[in-house]
């Protein structure tokens, strides 16, 4: 992100001090991480802080239109560019969020590890340009699959995640299939090479809370018992 230093002389604004713009400069990202719209706000109003009352209205136009590149800077950073959903680092920080309210409200939620079959294969066999178009298209799967209220990241080079609130008595089951109707669907178009996953899961509990990490963890262990069952490859 630009520094504070860097919006105050694009826009006319008065220059802070060095070491207030490095303060600010931190405290601007980790609000906009956090997603505190009056902590940016604030921010910025400090940022761009005016000498009297008749650059009020400017003042006004100039946070609002900072705050939108700030929001729109924090989309780039926490988006996977090959797939367009999370980065590990935005899903571990959306997940997370989740989670602490799913615990508040007593709620629970599943973890689906997704890991893209043959990809090593694929890659090392058409090229890299294929391997894209088949993570592009898992991408794709698990996006119409378990709809926009859940939470999907790439979070490694085969792997994605998935993070459902709890939605019946049946969360994993549910998703399972939902994933595989969609799996069948791009597969019906003609895809090649032909799309396949490894899905492992981990519940969340709220009366016994875990973090992210830790149901990656334990959902990566059931991917790969499902995947090596079946005889998979990586």
């Amino acid at each position: 992100m630009f520094g504070s230093a860097a919006f105050a002389s694009a826009i006319g604004a008065p220059s802070p001090s060095p070491a207030r713009n490095v303060a600010l400069a931190h405290e601007l990202n980790s609000a906009a991480l956090d997603g505190d719209d009056e902590r940016v706000k604030r921010l910025l109003a400090q940022l761009l802080q005016c000498p009297n009352r008749r650059t009020e209205e400017r003042l006004r136009v100039q946070v609002a239109a900072l705050e939108e590149f700030f929001y729109a800077m924090r989309s780039l950073a926490i988006t996977d560019d090959l797939t367009g959903v999370h980065n590990r680092r935005g899903f571990e920080w959306m997940a997370s969020r989740l989670l602490r309210n799913l615990s508040r409200e007593r709620r629970g939620a599943l973890l689906l590890y997704v890991d893209v079959d043959n990809l090593k294969v694929t890659n090392d066999t058409l090229g890299h340009a294929t391997g894209d178009q088949l993570l592009r298209a898992a991408s794709t799967a698990l996006r119409r699959a378990c709809g926009e209220s859940t939470i999907i990241g790439r979070i490694g080079g085969d792997e994605f995640a998935v993070l459902s609130r709890q939605i019946g008595a049946d969360t994993n089951g549910l998703l399972r299939q939902r994933i595989n109707d969609a799996i069948e669907d791009c597969n019906a178009t003609g895809q090649f090479p032909p799309l396949s996953m490894s899905i492992g899961a981990a519940d969340f509990d709220p009366l016994r809370p875990a973090s992210i990490l830790a149901l990656l963890e334990r959902a990566d262990r059931a991917m790969y018992l499902e995947k090596f069952r079946n005889g998979g490859q990586e």
